[in-house]
């Protein structure tokens, strides 16, 4: 009964704690950038150009964004609903996803029922499950122009900035990391004189090497260091001296005596031996003892 009041006790916990924990990873969901006037830049799936709002997960863990809210109306932080059932909400860690303000909620889950406006302010809330608690917010400036978005200078951090394709840090990047890794040269130039990579297989096998010499090496020094330990000679165990064969003579001496008494008496007595007895041992070296004939 304890056994099965433990097992339900742990069924509840973890029914409690594994949303708990989903909601503490979507605490940390971001809006990443935002373009407002789309004439150039990504389409969607049926080739349109639609405004685009970026949601990034900034944490080391998957985030399910089923069931939150985005919103461009602060009076209503229900307005669009991410529907459950679609395994592409679930952001991987340091991932993003790009949701549609295009006004056509009907076309797939990140198509939202809202556009967003040219020319002015545009208010971009994501809200949690609740309907009440905020996750992230941004205002973007009217003076955003157009093929140009607002985004923050590195993924989920602050500042935030314009980003109009000018040059490699004033990239647009939507469903990318904002700031974009600046490729080794060296390691560039490696990869291009060693195409087979037969120079790296010698440099690795080098390292292993090495490595197993400097350890043989260690080995080698302790040992000297430390100086051989005499190892105590152990001595062979004494055997213990055999038994007396005591009780076998007296054995061997009574029944002498009791065959001599029936030589006298007309009768015969056979004493049958163990064959695993200190007597049959002896027996074999006495000659024959004799039997009285009639």
């Amino acid at each position: 009964m304890k056994s099965i009041n433990k097992f339900v006790a742990l069924l509840l916990l973890a029914l409690i704690a594994v949303p708990a924990a989903m909601g503490q990873g979507r605490k940390e969901l971001r809006i990443n950038e935002v373009m407002v006037q789309n004439d150039n830049s990504i389409v969607d799936e049926y080739g349109r150009h639609s405004a685009w709002i970026e949601l990034v997960n900034p944490t080391h863990a998957p985030i399910n964004i089923s069931s939150i809210y985005l919103t461009d109306d602060l009076s209503n932080p229900q307005k669009y609903f991410v529907p459950t059932g679609d395994s592409k909400t679930k952001i991987e860690k340091g991932q993003s996803v790009v949701f549609f303000a295009d006004g056509e909620p009907q076309d797939g889950t990140f198509h939202l029922n809202f556009t967003l406006t040219p020319g002015r302010d545009n208010f971009i809330a994501v809200y949690d499950a609740d309907g009440v608690s905020l996750l992230d917010s941004v205002t973007v400036p009217a003076s955003l122009i157009p093929d140009a978005s607002y985004a923050r200078a590195s993924d989920a951090s602050l500042p935030w900035e314009v980003r109009d394709n000018s040059s490699t840090i004033k990239a647009i990047t939507p469903g990318g990391h904002n700031v974009i890794p600046v490729p080794n040269n060296k390691i560039a130039k490696f990869k291009k004189m060693d195409e087979k990579g037969g120079a790296m297989t010698i440099m690795a096998m080098a390292i292993v090497f090495a490595a197993l010499l400097v350890l043989c090496l260690c080995f080698y020094l302790i040992k000297r260091i430390g100086g051989t330990k005499k190892t105590p000679a152990v001595e062979a165990p004494v055997a213990a001296p055999a038994p007396a064969d005591t009780d076998a003579e007296i054995a061997a001496a009574i029944a002498v005596a009791l065959e001599l008494h029936t030589q006298s008496q007309g009768m015969k007595l056979t004493i049958r031996q163990n064959p695993a007895s200190a007597w049959n041992n002896k027996i074999s070296a006495m000659r024959e003892i004799p039997t009285l004939k009639r």
